[in-house]
């Protein structure tokens, strides 16, 4: 080899450790993800017989510490109303709702009350990721909190 392509081979290893290094944003942020899928149940029929849009429902409640996060994830469809309701005992939890292979969250909230409801926009898995807010994660604060999911069929 020419001592000419010595010269890259240093610009190639810092190319290459800070690729490894930097790594995806979640990796960082919530380096402890557990994952778990959503089993809905359907809602019971309106007293009265009235003609009653078709509902799932399901709650779920748990605890995370510092860079712990929680992803639930969520079988819908499209045209379907996702409803989601976060009540937490810390006001820095936060959560984050991704579409099925988008790039980009739908939607953040955070807050020891957050609501939040959409028309989905495409066939899949959903994910709603709840974590805490960066300098809460920092300090090692934890959040119990309670998350109601309804999933509506159109109409």
């Amino acid at each position: 080899m020419q001592r000419s392509n010595w010269l890259f081979i240093p610009l190639l290893l810092s190319l290459l450790i800070s690729l490894l290094l930097s790594g995806p944003v979640a990796a960082r942020e919530h380096t402890q993800t557990q994952q778990q899928k959503i089993e809905l149940h359907r809602d019971a029929p309106a007293p009265g017989g009235h003609k009653v849009q078709h509902s799932q429902s399901a709650r779920v409640t748990a605890t995370i510490n510092g860079h712990q996060a929680i992803e639930y994830l969520i079988d819908a469809r499209t045209g379907q109303s996702l409803q989601l309701d976060l009540h937490s005992s810390n006001t820095q939890a936060g959560y984050r709702i991704t579409a099925p292979a988008a790039p980009r969250a739908l939607h953040r909230g955070h807050g020891q009350h957050a609501r939040f409801s959409i028309t989905l926009p495409r066939d899949g898995t959903y994910r709603v990721l709840v974590y805490l807010l960066k300098g809460a994660a920092k300090n090692g604060e934890s959040a119990d909190f309670a998350l109601d999911i309804r999933l509506s069929d159109p109409g």
